[in-house]
């Protein structure tokens, strides 16, 4: 491992215990104020969104060095080709990273929606002073509704929902895509049928291969955002299915209410 390596692995470390630093004192602050500690689903987020701050910004330039003298006349040689192809590299980079910035913006938001709703569903579901334990007045004489009645209340009922939709189900059927496209190959099959062809495929592989010290690090990088993005994805929609479990305890709780109310 060079000395740069070690210096780009002491910093994640600096910046993923500064990450840790933050986590405590959100914990704290939520704590502090008589708000809900997170759940697991919510630390997993938490956790994938942090990785996404370390990886979401690619850079197409890091340090090439080399101990020997033929090793620093290589990476000359390299840091030549790069400064002439930045032209070429260096607008796929930004864009990239303008897409990254995008995406770990949107996932963030989402992230605080998320947890917003959640301390409403949970403000909601405490318990009141209507549901403490006792005996509840019961109204005089028996109320049973009969076959056709209770029918009656279900259409009435279902004509009052709104359509259904199932986009949790969409959503659980967008995971194995997630996981099939969130890695970047730079290196895929180069052939031809006819003999220029062959010689041009072979040319391309040798330059693919001298690039590689260039290009496979960039790729690396994305991947990694990528792998960041899907497992914040695969979280938010977990939490999503939590989420949907509490407002339909909520709901089956405010029914349970109204069943009360008119008996």
């Amino acid at each position: 491992m060079t000395d740069d390596d070690k210096r780009t692995d002491a910093a994640r470390l600096d910046v993923a215990a500064i990450l840790e630093g933050l986590r405590a004192d959100v914990r704290a602050r939520r704590m502090a104020q008589g708000r809900l500690e997170q759940s697991p689903l919510e630390r997993d987020l938490q956790r994938s969104l942090d990785e996404i701050e370390l990886y979401r910004v690619v850079s197409a330039h890091w340090p090439l060095t080399g101990r020997t003298l033929s090793q620093r006349a290589v990476a000359l040689v390299n840091k030549v080709v790069r400064r002439y192809l930045r032209w070429y590299i260096n607008p796929i980079v930004e864009q990239q990273n303008a897409y990254n910035d995008a995406m770990a913006r949107a996932l963030r938001t989402l992230a605080d929606a998320y947890a917003d709703l959640g301390e409403q569903v949970a403000e909601r579901l405490a318990p009141s002073a209507d549901d403490a334990p006792g005996p509840k007045p019961q109204a005089a004489g028996p109320n049973r509704l009969s076959i056709a009645e209770a029918m009656a209340l279900v259409r009435e009922r279902a004509a009052a929902e709104p359509p259904a939709r199932f986009p949790d189900l969409e959503l659980r059927a967008l995971e194995p895509q997630l996981r099939l496209r969130q890695e970047v190959s730079a290196h895929w099959p180069l052939a031809g049928r006819t003999m220029p062809q062959r010689a041009a495929a072979l040319a391309n592989k040798l330059v693919r291969r001298y690039l590689r010290w260039y290009v496979n690090p960039i790729v690396e990088q994305q991947n990694a955002a990528n792998a960041a993005y899907s497992a914040a994805l695969l979280a938010l929609v977990h939490l999503d299915a939590e989420r949907r479990a509490q407002v339909a305890a909520f709901r089956a709780h405010e029914r349970r209410a109204e069943g009360d109310d008119r008996r």
